[in-house]
């Protein structure tokens, strides 16, 4: 009896010892990617587009490969500190916005002039179409994802806007540079901001009205500090990337770089756009029920909008092509198509 017993024994540890060699080589072979975004983890970026590409990766991979995504800032706070995040190697993926930091930028700023696309698809195609002409502003990085949101919707706080008139000495937040040049050409004040920062503004009177995707309408809870929203001003739509560390990329084996390029590139950049879409109309419904007046200026209201505007684009542009030593206008006509 003691024999059998000391045989159980010794097969038993050999089994325990064998089960943790094997877990070991599992363990050496999985590689776990940090993923880190500013937004809350129900962030329509994180459910469609960055928690699918996880779930995706690691199927692919058979676990191989996995992506631990870390919201709201867990990896260090300030959203326009994303850039630097993923350049330096604090987060291995990170989601961001390339109007928070603009001059790294300034040519794929030119996806948000005013008036070339009617959605956030179209832009997002666009950059695709003409990655060549601004793959340089990424060359630090692996560029896994660009794309677009719809046209900005402008929520004021106590006063309707139907005219330039109505914008007049308006202190407004905005989204990027090329909306802060517009909303001074109508008479407004721009005022540059993260997104996080914008119900606390909007509640204290800090700002009097928000420019922004009307995504962000149920994101921030916009529905709750405005009275109005105007839908149809002619404004810029905002762009967003997913960028991987250089260093994280080139660690990665020839078959898990193969996996993640077929679940990124394009095809994430397409789900942004079309998750920013559905995120967009939920919000101008949450606006309605919320009891927020939607607005829509009128054809005269609008070509005055695009009057005043004209001059300031035209400078805009000018500007970005000297300090790229570029024809940003010839940019602008390729993303617009022309």
């Amino acid at each position: 009896m003691r024999v059998e017993f000391k045989k159980f024994r010794q097969i038993a540890a050999m089994g325990i010892a064998t089960f943790g060699v094997m877990a070991c080589a599992v363990s050496a072979q999985s590689e776990e990617l940090k993923l880190a975004h500013f937004m809350p983890s129900m962030h329509p970026m994180d459910q469609g587009v960055m928690t699918p590409l996880a779930e995706q990766l690691s199927a692919a991979t058979d676990g191989e490969l996995t992506i631990r995504i870390y919201p709201s800032g867990e990896l260090g706070k300030g959203p326009v500190q994303q850039y630097k995040r993923v350049v330096t190697g604090v987060a291995d993926i990170v989601f961001g916005i390339p109007e928070y930091t603009p001059n790294q930028f300034s040519k794929t700023a030119m996806v948000h002039i005013p008036g070339l696309f009617a959605s956030g698809t179209d832009a997002t195609h666009a950059l695709w179409d003409n990655l060549e002409l601004i793959e340089d502003e990424y060359a630090q990085t692996k560029l896994l994802g660009l794309w677009a949101n719809n046209p900005s919707v402008l929520l004021t706080r106590d006063k309707p806007v139907r005219s330039v008139a109505d914008m007049q000495g308006m202190k407004i937040r905005t989204p990027n540079p090329v909306m802060a040049e517009l909303v001074k050409a109508w008479g407004g004040i721009p005022v540059s901001m993260p997104t996080t920062d914008t119900y606390n503004a909007m509640n204290t009177g800090v700002i009097d009205a928000v420019m922004i995707g009307p995504s962000g309408i149920r994101s921030y809870k916009l529905n709750e500090t405005a009275k109005y929203v105007t839908t149809n001003i002619p404004s810029a739509l905002d762009s967003f990337y997913l960028l991987m560390n250089k260093s994280s990329w080139e660690k990665l084996s020839d078959e898990h770089k193969a996996k993640l390029t077929e679940l990124t590139g394009r095809y994430l950049s397409l789900r942004g756009a079309q998750a920013f879409y559905d995120a967009g109309q939920s919000g101008l419904e949450l606006a309605q029920e919320s009891g927020v007046e939607a607005i829509q200026i009128d054809a005269a209201a609008d070509a005055e909008f695009r009057e005043k505007m004209k001059t300031t684009l035209d400078e805009f542009i000018d500007k970005v092509g000297q300090q790229k030593g570029v024809d940003a206008h010839a940019l602008v006509d390729a993303l617009a198509g022309n």
